[in-house]
């Protein structure tokens, strides 16, 4: 089946690849695009990553080896502390449905190594800048907020 495809094939045919292109563009269709992976930040991510003054697309490594089927070899987060270990992720309208399940795995993943993991919408940086940066400093308040212990010898 494949090679009488790869003979057959009508998009191998220049007329029939410029009849497509043409239809395609007459009703306005347009590639489905998303950010990251060398593409511009999106607006609300790089404003966010501005006011916090972090670096932004910060690989993990995840140790894991190459093709184990389980996990990447690294986790992009959007806006990032390495020293810290807190990291931020801010969704777009693509991280609905499977997407959901796929970001739970890489916080699980994250917080399991010791990773605070903090997730906005757009719409949420968009809208209230100053609450998420708020939220961020009062994480990161937290984190540094140690209780100390009583030791008592009897």
């Amino acid at each position: 089946a494949s090679k009488r495809m790869r003979e057959r094939n009508p998009m191998r045919l220049e007329a029939i690849r410029r009849k497509m292109s043409d239809s395609l563009r007459r009703i306005g269709h347009q590639p489905h695009r998303r950010g990251g992976n060398g593409r511009p930040l999106p607006l609300p991510q790089a404003a966010l990553a501005l006011a916090l003054e972090w670096p932004t697309e910060v690989a993990v490594p995840t140790r894991c080896g190459r093709w184990n089927g389980i996990y990447p070899t690294a986790y992009k987060i959007d806006i990032a502390s390495p020293e810290l270990k807190i990291g931020i992720e801010v969704d777009g309208a693509s991280h609905h449905g499977k997407r959901r399940i796929l970001d739970a795995k890489k916080d699980a993943f994250l917080t399991g190594i010791g990773w605070t993991i903090l997730r906005f919408s757009n719409r949420e940086v968009t809208d209230d800048l100053a609450a998420c940066v708020q939220m961020v400093l009062s994480t990161i308040l937290k984190s540094k907020i140690s209780t100390p212990t009583k030791r008592t010898d009897s």
